[in-house]
């Protein structure tokens, strides 16, 4: 490894990289920013198709309605296959002239780039009979002037037949000139293209097509421009929703970089757990960690309580040993089944405080439990347990009463709880389940004499009895209470609507 960390062939570019593709912000920008591009160049192309599409077909109709003024304007002449112009006196032509100029159609020689003329061409035999360009040509010596003049425009190869709904629109090459062409005449390779209109119509048996030609380079000029102005609106629009999706990425991740706070002060041991309030998609993860970190130190604390608890119930069945150790010195006839019977009697201590030291599995996540099949199955047992008493046990928990403690625990709890009501009942017990937004909400009532008017709390505590001349140690409610606490939840005590007791268990979901 070389100095500063930095390994050879270039593996710290590696590590970069792939803490970039690790990150949720640059993966979420990345992916934003290709969804705009995308999205905006789609848009664009479409832009760009139709835009072109509506400026070919207005242009289409410009040329249909001087194609419609022209065939009006021009006359077969009655020898020739030829069209001349009506009444070819100096008013007509200053009309015709006028049209020419308006509509911008070019003259002999014009600059490539601005061409726009009409000619007028046999169908079958492709004669030219009539031009834009010489409009008023006459017949010469009984021939038409077209066969021998030198032609200074473009024709194209189409034949568009007569049918008065239809009409040919494209943008063309022209058949490549042959013959006499004036040399001067410079084509780019803009003004390779020209849009061309044609439409057929027929006259004294004869098929005909007028042809309207435009230089193509104005479209093509237009296309570049807006190909451009596209292309800039693409960058400059990507750009300015990436500046909000960077505003938005922060708003958004905020809460995350606040949980993650959290959490370290929590690993530094400045918090105990998650406090703040986050959006509801952060809420089951700060509940989980909650969770997690709540079992951890429920944990610990039953490791301590269990040896406690161990140790201090050990005192008295190793104190009988002892006694009937020193007794027995020097009589080999030592009772034999009161020492067993000791034994047996720590097995069972050891047995029972390892088992509430292990109130959970190992899982640093608890998983959902339903709670109805735990308190139905329950019933079953003190219903036969208290079977001389003269009682009722009725359950109100849907199946979708789900909470966030483990079975065991809720087997403890429960049975715990329910024995107690069972026990001190008169006549009824009512067990009721209702969700809370952080809590699953459980009501445990009865029609016995209820807890003490003054400060029931203290019976939460061990070895706190309500009652002194019933079996028991006063344990039940403290070992509920420190098993609810342990897994972020809490139990209250209070007065039931049968004027019995109630306890109320928040238990977390």
């Amino acid at each position: 490894m070389l100095s500063g960390g930095i390994t050879p062939n270039g593996s710290n570019n590696k590590v970069s990289l792939s803490s970039l593709t690790n990150s949720l912000r640059w993966r979420q920008l990345i992916s934003s920013l290709v969804i705009i591009a995308t999205g905006i160049s789609g848009a664009g192309a479409v832009y760009y198709y139709f835009q072109n599409e509506t400026f070919l077909q207005k242009q289409g109709e410009a040329m249909h309605e001087n194609g419609n003024y022209i065939l009006g304007a021009v006359e077969p002449h009655p020898t020739l296959n030829l069209y001349v112009l009506e009444n070819p006196n100096e008013e007509t032509q200053e009309k015709f002239n006028t049209f020419l100029l308006d509509n911008r159609f070019s003259k002999s020689f014009d600059e490539p780039d601005d061409e726009y003329y009409a000619y007028i061409q046999d169908a079958d035999s492709r004669e030219i009979v009539w031009s834009s360009k010489h409009p008023y040509e006459r017949p010469v010596n009984q021939r038409s002037p077209y066969k021998s003049m030198i032609r200074d425009f473009s024709v194209f190869d189409l034949t568009v037949r007569p049918d008065a709904d239809k009409s040919f629109l494209e943008i063309l090459l022209p058949i490549p000139s042959k013959g006499r062409n004036p040399s001067s005449r410079k084509f780019s390779e803009k003004t390779n293209e020209f849009i061309v209109y044609g439409r057929g119509f027929s006259n004294n048996d004869r098929n005909y097509q007028i042809i309207i030609a435009k230089s193509a380079a104005r479209i093509h000029d237009n296309k570049e421009e807006l190909a451009q102005d596209l292309t800039w609106l693409v960058i400059v629009t990507s750009l300015l929703v990436l500046i909000a999706q960077l505003v938005g990425s922060y708003i958004v991740l905020s809460p995350i970089r606040r949980i993650e706070n959290e959490i370290k002060l929590i690993e530094a041991g400045e918090k105990d757990i998650i406090e703040h309030e986050y959006p509801n998609e952060l809420n089951p993860v700060k509940s989980a960690i909650n969770t997690l970190i709540n079992a951890e130190k429920g944990q610990k604390k039953r490791y301590r309580d269990a040896l406690d608890n161990l140790a201090h119930a050990l005192k008295t069945p190793l104190a009988a040993l002892q006694s009937s150790s020193e007794r027995s010195v020097g009589d080999e006839n030592i009772n034999q089944a009161y020492v067993d019977d000791q034994i047996q009697r720590m097995n069972d201590i050891v047995a029972y405080q390892l088992r509430r030291a292990v109130v959970s599995d190992h899982n640093a996540i608890v998983k959902l439990e339903n709670l109805r099949p735990i308190v139905f199955r329950l019933r079953e047992s003190l219903l036969k347990v208290y079977f001389d008493k003269n009682f009722t046990l009725e359950i109100n928990i849907d199946e979708y009463a789900r909470c966030r403690v483990d079975y065991d625990d809720l087997m403890e709890v429960f049975g715990n709880l329910l024995n107690n009501s069972c026990r001190f009942c008169e006549s009824k017990v009512v067990v009721t389940a209702n969700q809370d937004a952080d809590f699953l909400i459980v009501d445990i009532d009865d029609d016995g004499m209820g807890f003490p008017d003054h400060n029931p709390a203290q019976l939460l505590k061990r070895g706190m009895r309500a009652d002194s001349k019933t079996e028991g140690q006063g344990i039940g409610l403290a070992v509920s209470t420190e098993i609810i606490e342990n897994t972020g939840g809490k139990i209250s005590l209070l007065m039931s609507p049968f004027v019995g007791a109630r306890v109320r268990l928040h238990l977390p979901v």
